[in-house]
């Protein structure tokens, strides 16, 4: 073979050897294997072109966990607090239109007990309970951080510290039976109760006793047993008649129609009401919607029962 031939081979032979080998690699559908692999690549290819990279890998990695938190960073703590009162105010009122709804539908399915639309509405209620139980434990965990950042404590982990903390008292309400969350909650009473004054007589008893009782509940103690269900009085004790306009005293929980309770404190500013010695004042009652719906079921049961007896009485003519 002739030098010179020989000679080209090996000038492009060398010129080959230049030349970076490459594999051919098959997509992925992972995204994370694909960020990797274009970080790779990008790495890769600035070093074939003989520079170092700006910034490697690991130190990309590293801006990306988590920062420790100074007083500095108050104002967004306080920013997320705001947000999350605008929540617990949403709830808030959808619990006030869930109670609405649930008073028309007792009232619609008064003949019904076990209607299956208000069974809806107690599960429903609950959840958003607990909804709220879980928006106060985030708000209480922030509230804490802030409180610490403002006396110039840094929060080295702040992530770890609020996950830590809202889990903590979750696992709490967790542990608690349905009576022991529920029972003694206002808006859950104020449900069972319209409940009850739609589709049952006589008092309604303790809240407690209207939801089943589960492990745990037999260790209550002595000072949570309730005590049974109170007869309600819807009559004032001033008229005696049946309560108009009910307005009730906020210092023992007495009601008086409005018009004849108005008239009464002009001269008087002790309860009524027998055996009670509570003061009465134009700042201590107020009116008494709830009330006022309840006496209103009691006039149509009562309405309802005067036409049976009539009818019976016809029947039996």
């Amino acid at each position: 073979m002739p030098v010179s031939s020989r000679k080209r081979r090996i000038a492009a032979s060398d010129d080959e050897a230049e030349e970076p080998i490459r594999v051919k690699q098959q997509p992925s559908s992972n995204p994370l294997a694909a960020t990797a692999r274009s970080q790779a690549t990008t790495v890769e290819t600035t070093i074939v072109e003989g520079s170092a990279p700006s910034t490697s890998l690991p130190a990309q990695l590293e801006d990306l966990r988590p920062a420790p938190l100074d007083k500095g960073q108050g104002p967004n703590l306080r920013r997320m607090l705001n947000d999350f009162k605008y929540q617990q105010d949403a709830i808030a009122k959808t619990i006030e239109l869930l109670l609405e709804t649930a008073d028309h539908t007792a009232e619609a399915f008064r003949h019904d007990k076990n209607a299956e639309l208000l069974k809806q509405a107690d599960e429903d209620l609950r959840q958003l309970l607990d909804l709220q139980v879980n928006k106060a434990a985030r708000k209480r965990a922030l509230e804490e951080m802030l409180q610490d950042l403002e006396g110039g404590v840094e929060i080295a982990n702040p992530v770890e510290r609020y996950n830590t903390a809202v889990q903590g008292q979750m696992d709490a309400y967790n542990r608690k039976t349905a009576r022991q969350k529920y029972s003694k909650n206002e808006h859950y009473h104020n449900f069972r109760d319209m409940w009850w004054s739609a589709t049952e007589e006589g008092a309604m008893p303790p809240v407690r006793d209207l939801i089943p009782a589960e492990n745990g509940d037999e260790a209550d103690s002595d000072d949570e047993i309730v005590a049974g269900g109170v007869t309600q009085n819807f009559r004032c004790p001033i008229t005696t008649n049946l309560l108009e306009d009910p307005w009730t005293n906020t210092a023992c929980k007495h009601s008086y129609s409005g018009a004849a309770i108005l008239e009464f404190i002009q001269t008087n500013n002790t309860c009524p009401a027998a055996s009670c010695v509570a003061r009465v004042t134009r700042s201590t009652i107020g009116p008494d919607p709830q009330l006022k719906k309840k006496v209103a079921a009691f006039k149509r049961r009562e309405e309802e029962r005067q036409l049976a007896r009539r009818n019976t009485s016809q029947i039996l003519d």
